[in-house]
């Protein structure tokens, strides 16, 4: 995609030509599409349906049994949290929102795109199955324009599953509720009673198939700009009922949806520095009124294929007959079931990283990355923008270039949108970033900037991850043999299994796939199953190279920093751990050492904690947290193969106070 296409119609575009009054109020119910099964149901049939349930009635037998506690209390206190969580979907709040949407939109985004051939899959599929919207989530935005796409193509709205800190807005919660949001706690553990009136609830949502439900896979917002590793939770409560024949298949929706800027992106780049992010409330929501005076670009939504259930698990050796004796009330998945979910999970994530559509500015995102103090001059961003976007668009990168602009108009509207972050000066552009920092404190205030910028860079991964991990698999080598390319290959999709997207049954498959399309590039050429990369795709490894280079130089940050520590850290959390290895980057970027301020991110030192957890370097207890130096070392000398690392670093001892002993409290 390099700009809007008859692919993709503007959702904006008729209500800036009609009143959006006139809109609101709409005639919509003959339009609608009807599941053929369909159960019509009014919200207080709901909760009567799950106060009544089998399930619930089980479960309170249960809690009377184990505790000392009547019957009526325990009733008593599901009723109040089925209050606590239920919808209350009405259609006259939506009428009153779809007003106000509109004005909001038209006001923030130039254009929203949205691809019709799957809106019309989406409006078939309604017919035959229930369905399940799963939509990527980097902006509070998303659960708003789902609902307002579904009002103006005349789809049904659905039941959106919404953390409920949400619930604490007071008077937004009501208007969110009324709009069909459900509130669930972000954990309730071994909570039996709450985990039998949510998964009542939700599966009678499903399989009532009156409207479609929404959720999303990776559980709360991405604040980096990569895909958060999916959570099954919620998909395996909705794939249970298929397991146990109470529905004959299930439509799974998957959703991308790309933002040229994001709503949030201050506040994501400072909660990733360890800023907590502002409470949910609703003067804050007032006091965000000052985003309608800036510029935020298009949005462009994909709907994906629709997702049979049934044929996913026919095709994955699901035997559901294992389920023929059980009680239905009682929830229950098997070992091969929850693997199924779990694959499940990671496929349709890569279905949407497949129809993310990237903007020109996560290109010039990349490239300013790269440069030394994040500075570089027009003619030459420019240049780069253009062979970025050639060799981008090469290896399966959708981007969004709007159609009959050249470069330079283009970086001048990229450039209008992205004001705040940049600094230009007659042909100079560099990052808007004190210079020359010499405190902690000044690092910390320049890394919100930079951590914003890798944000968007970071949205290249989905296309471009796997050939940059064959360039890296290289090891600095122009030539290597395929089974030694695949060993390093291995190790790095080990490595960053929670950093990047991988499907454990497809290792093989992506490898080769990556290899083919670097070999189309002309950037490697084979002989006898030796590669060799060709003169005119040096610049493409080495840009390849240096996408991962920074989180390779943070995983082996945290190496190093741990070779430094007691065998046992007591009373370490990986979260506390990640705070004080946080605290020695800045440290050393005050000193010098290191530039790169990628490795700031508490994300990306979390993530490579439990990376060495995975392959055996930290053992986590109750009491803390064990480091097995032979295997951390190990590690940490293998990332050294991939990247150079400063003499400056490789050198120099760690910063912290050293606790004498066996062990240590951070």
């Amino acid at each position: 995609m390099t700009g809007p296409t008859d692919e993709y119609q503007d959702l904006l575009d008729p209500r800036r030509k009609q009143f959006d009054i006139n809109f609101a109020f709409k005639h919509r119910a003959s339009l609608l599409p009807e599941y053929q099964y369909v159960t019509h149901m009014s919200n207080a049939d709901i909760k009567n349906m799950v106060l009544k349930s089998r399930r619930l009635k089980h479960t309170i037998e249960e809690i009377v049994a184990c505790e000392d506690r009547t019957e009526n209390d325990v009733f008593k206190e599901a009723k109040d949290i089925l209050e606590e969580m239920a919808h209350s979907y009405s259609e006259n709040n939506i009428r009153f929102l779809s007003y106000f949407f509109a004005k909001i939109f038209k006001k923030l985004y130039g254009h929203i795109y949205v691809n019709k051939a799957g809106l019309e899959k989406l409006r078939n599929c309604y017919r035959d199955t229930p369905v399940v919207l799963l939509p990527t989530h980097r902006s509070y935005v998303d659960f708003l324009l789902m609902s307002y796409m579904m009002f103006e193509y005349n789809l049904p709205l659905p039941y959106i599953a919404a953390g409920a800190d949400f619930n604490a807005m007071k008077f937004v919660n009501t208007i969110l509720r009324k709009a069909g949001a459900f509130y669930i706690r972000r954990s309730f553990g071994s909570d039996r009673l709450y985990w039998a009136i949510f998964t009542e609830y939700v599966q009678i949502l499903v399989m009532n198939g009156e409207a479609p439900l929404e959720f999303y896979p990776e559980g709360t917002r991405s604040r980096t700009g990569k895909f958060l590793p999916p959570k099954r939770g919620l998909l395996q409560v909705v794939v249970e009922p298929f397991m146990k024949g109470r529905v004959p298949d299930i439509s799974l929706v998957p959703i991308s949806i790309s933002y040229d800027r994001i709503l949030e992106e201050t506040l994501h780049s400072r909660e990733m520095l360890g800023i907590p992010k502002p409470k949910e409330s609703t003067s804050g929501l007032f006091k965000a009124s000052s985003i309608f005076g800036e510029n935020y670009g298009n949005i462009t939504v994909h709907i994906g294929d629709p997702v049979s259930l049934k044929q996913m698990s026919i095709v994955s050796g699901v035997d559901r007959s294992v389920h023929s004796l059980a009680p239905r009330f009682i929830f229950s998945m098997n070992a091969q079931e929850q693997q199924f979910v779990q694959e499940l999970c990671l496929s349709i994530q890569l279905m949407q990283q497949r129809h993310m559509v990237v903007s020109p500015w996560v290109l010039c995102a990349a490239i300013l990355i790269q440069r030394p103090g994040y500075q570089t001059n027009i003619p030459t961003l420019c240049s780069e923008l253009e062979w970025l976007k050639g060799v981008a668009v090469g290896l399966g990168t959708n981007v969004h270039w709007p159609a009959g602009r050249t470069v330079n108009a283009v970086l001048d509207d990229l450039l209008a949108v992205h004001r705040d972050m940049v600094i230009v000066n007659g042909r100079s552009l560099s990052l808007n970033v004190p210079q020359n920092v010499q405190t902690k404190e000044e690092v910390m205030e320049a890394a919100a900037v930079c951590i914003m910028l890798g944000a968007y860079r970071n949205q290249l991964m989905p296309s471009l991850a796997q050939p940059a991990l064959v360039a890296l698999s290289f090891c600095g080598m122009k030539v290597a043999t395929k089974d030694e390319l695949f060993s390093q290959y291995q190790f790095l999709v080990s490595l960053f299994n929670g950093e990047l997207t991988f499907h454990p049954k497809t290792t093989v498959d992506d490898f080769q796939y990556a290899l083919r399309k670097l070999q189309n590039s002309s950037t490697l050429s084979e002989m006898t199953c030796q590669y060799t990369i060709t003169p005119s795709g040096e610049k493409l490894m080495t840009f390849l190279c240096s996408l991962l280079q920074p989180f390779l130089l943070g995983y082996w940050f945290v190496c190093h920093y741990l070779l430094s520590c007691p065998p046992l850290l007591e009373s370490v959390t990986p979260r506390s751990l990640a705070k004080v290895i946080q605290s020695e980057v800045a440290t050393s970027i005050a000193a010098g050492d290191t530039a790169c301020y990628d490795i700031l991110s508490l994300n990306l030192l979390g993530n490579a904690i439990s990376s060495l957890v995975r392959l055996g370097g930290i053992r986590k207890s109750k009491s803390g947290l064990t480091l097995i130096a032979a295997e951390i070392s190990k590690t940490a000398d293998k990332i050294s193969e991939y990247i150079d690392l400063p003499d400056s670093l490789v050198n120099k001892p760690s910063t912290k106070s050293k606790v004498g002993g066996p062990t240590a409290k951070l």
